[in-house]
């Protein structure tokens, strides 16, 4: 199945949800792009038959980040409404995502990027935060990149405005690999065929769980895990396929309940 909207394209293949963004050259994260974008990350949070969310985007950036003019203050309520959507439906996805940057990913680009799981980059690709340079903060990078990449490296990050390679970012805990731009496509195959061997059901649970328990203290993050295991995980009919799979040695047919 492949739908194509003048900005965005969604397709699923093979228990994917393929996410393109559309706009070359630059895919400016405009109020319009954004929306077409939450869209999308909300049908494939509704599909539970995917066990993924991969980004990926035409022309030669990522993204550039937002349309500059949308954040006149006239416009910023409807900038802010967009904005908070696509991060809200990014923050509450129960899928792993996985991005594929090929190319600059600035600002809101950058901040997109950051809600990966995944985050799979070119050596041509590029990251940063440039807004406080124009007068602006951006709002995902103060709140989200601290819990990322740590405080102090944060504020660098999100204060200099500066540019960063993959590499960079890399040895910084973010960027998961550095690839040749000519391997990036294969690399992000190669992750989401890993990830297709999962139930969808335990797949969610599992992504689920790990959202919710990031940053609580160990003794209670175990507790409610060890919790969800036995009150949640063992009465579903795909802990069972799973065993019996494994010792009939074959694949798992999963019943996704």
């Amino acid at each position: 199945m492949t739908e194509q909207a003048d900005r965005v394209e969604y397709a699923v293949r093979e228990d994917v949800a393929h996410v393109t963004l559309n706009a070359p050259p630059l895919n400016l994260l405009t109020v319009a792009m954004m929306g077409d974008l939450a869209e999308a990350v909300e049908r494939a949070q509704a599909d539970r038959s995917l066990k993924a969310l991969a980004f990926t985007a035409n022309g030669r950036a990522f993204s550039a980040g937002a349309d500059v003019g949308e954040h006149r203050p006239e416009h910023a309520p409807q900038l802010i409404a967009a904005f908070s959507r696509l991060f809200g439906a990014l923050g509450r996805c129960e899928l792993p995502v996985v991005m594929g940057v090929d190319g600059p990913a600035l600002g809101a680009g950058f901040e997109l990027a950051l809600m990966a799981d995944v985050l799979l980059a070119s050596e041509r690709a590029s990251f940063g935060q440039p807004e406080i340079r124009l007068g602006f903060f951006a709002p995902v990078g103060v709140a989200w990149l601290p819990a990322r990449i740590g405080l102090g490296r944060a504020i660098e990050v999100i204060s200099t405005g500066r540019t960063y390679s993959p590499r960079e970012l890399q040895n910084m805990g973010l960027v998961t690999r550095t690839l040749p731009p000519e391997d990036l496509a294969a690399a992000l195959e190669s992750v989401l065929a890993d990830l297709r061997r999962a139930s969808p059901l335990v797949m969610r649970m599992n992504v689920r769980l790990a959202r919710r328990l990031a940053g609580r203290p160990f003794e209670e993050a175990r507790r409610e895990a060890e919790r969800v295991f036995l009150d949640e995980l063992m009465v579903t009919d795909d802990v069972r396929e799973g065993i019996a799979a494994f010792y009939e040695k074959r694949r798992p047919a999963w019943k996704n309940h």
